[in-house]
């Protein structure tokens, strides 16, 4: 569960989509600065998917995205509508409309795990208080979705790298985009991790950032933890 805060804003990426999608399943790879965690991603298209990581299941069902934390059996549910001005990352349902938003650059292509990709590149700004965000992601023109994405955090949380293997195309369950009836709703993200007085992700069930230096408050207090795991 720790890692996946550093992670979290960088997974959102992944929600990154385009037309034509296919439906599929994958296993999904996150490196951080405190090692390499497996997942799971289940996708039925730009509007519906589903990811397991670190203790947190990510289900989308457009324009809300259900976040469950299975430590705690709680959830937190975040409206995209209501926060897409705020967060560019909110905003991806048409996929060239994000990279024009967001000035990434057509940069090459490569072919991963058997699917042509798209490379594309570039910064982009979260908030007018926060540093850009390098990030670089190869968009499948198969699937419409990343096979593999990179992003660089403060210096505290270092490069996320997110990719998929062992991809499986065809149709995915629908009880696999429900939320099981023993998990229930938190009033905010905090209670949903079971934080208790460590610095949360601003009210981030409202899709608000944090400030510079909560962020890097938090950052530590999460690298001071890993050490004693």
């Amino acid at each position: 569960m720790i890692r996946s805060l550093i992670s979290a804003a960088l997974l959102s990426l992944l929600l990154v989509t385009g037309a034509n999608c296919a439906e599929f399943s994958a296993d999904l790879f996150t490196q951080t600065v405190g090692g390499t965690d497996k997942g799971k991603i289940y996708f039925r298209n730009e509007n519906i998917s589903r990811t397991e990581m670190m203790g947190m299941i990510s289900i989308m069902k457009r324009p809300l995205i259900y976040q469950l934390f299975t430590d705690t059996q709680k959830y937190v549910v975040t409206n995209l509508d209501e926060i897409k001005d705020r967060n560019p990352l909110a905003d991806t349902a048409d996929f060239e409309e994000w990279i024009g938003k967001n000035h990434l650059k057509k940069v090459g292509s490569e072919t991963l795990q058997g699917f042509e990709c798209d490379i594309f590149e570039g910064d982009i700004q979260f908030a007018k208080d926060h540093d850009p965000v390098h990030v670089k992601l190869w968009q499948s023109r198969e699937l419409g979705y990343p096979i593999r994405h990179e992003g660089t955090l403060p210096e505290q949380a270092g490069t996320v790298i997110s990719y998929l293997e062992n991809i499986q195309t065809g149709k995915q369950a629908d009880s696999l985009f429900e939320i099981p009836a023993d998990y229930s709703k938190a009033k905010n993200m905090q209670e949903a991790l079971g934080m208790g007085g460590m610095p949360a992700l601003g009210d981030y069930d409202e899709g608000q950032m944090p400030s510079q230096e909560e962020l890097q408050k938090m950052m530590k207090e999460m690298m001071k933890m890993m050490e004693k795991q």
